[in-house]
């Protein structure tokens, strides 16, 4: 009784781990795809801060002011983004990445009048 029962848990598993073999190289591709979604996403929030610094400076001394650099720069990060074939980040993240550029701008300017 104990050898068949033996018998038939080997081949309940055996049959499980050739459905999930099955499963995944049917859905490999998939989730493939979805996997490089999420590196590329962890790449944009890593570049964020780095990019948004970047444009920051670049519209230092622009003409325009206030609100209307901030969606300048807005727009200059998600055109980054969008060359570079890579997700845009949300409004919120561009607003927070652009606002600490801003204050550390702000920080390294006041650094170097002091001395």
């Amino acid at each position: 009784m104990n050898s068949i029962f033996i018998d038939v848990s080997a081949v309940i598993v055996a049959l499980a781990v050739s459905y999930f073999v099955f499963w995944y190289q049917k859905h490999k591709i998939e989730i493939d795809k979805k996997r490089a979604k999420g590196d590329a996403l962890a790449f944009v929030v890593d570049t964020l801060g780095q990019v948004a610094t970047n444009v920051v400076y670049d519209l230092k001394d622009s003409s325009e002011q206030g609100a209307e650099k901030k969606k300048q720069a807005k727009v200059k990060i998600k055109n980054f983004y969008a060359d570079a074939h890579l997700p845009a980040p949300s409004d919120d993240q561009l607003s927070g990445a652009i606002e600490k550029a801003v204050a550390i701008m702000k920080l390294s300017n006041e650094g170097g009048k002091n001395e």
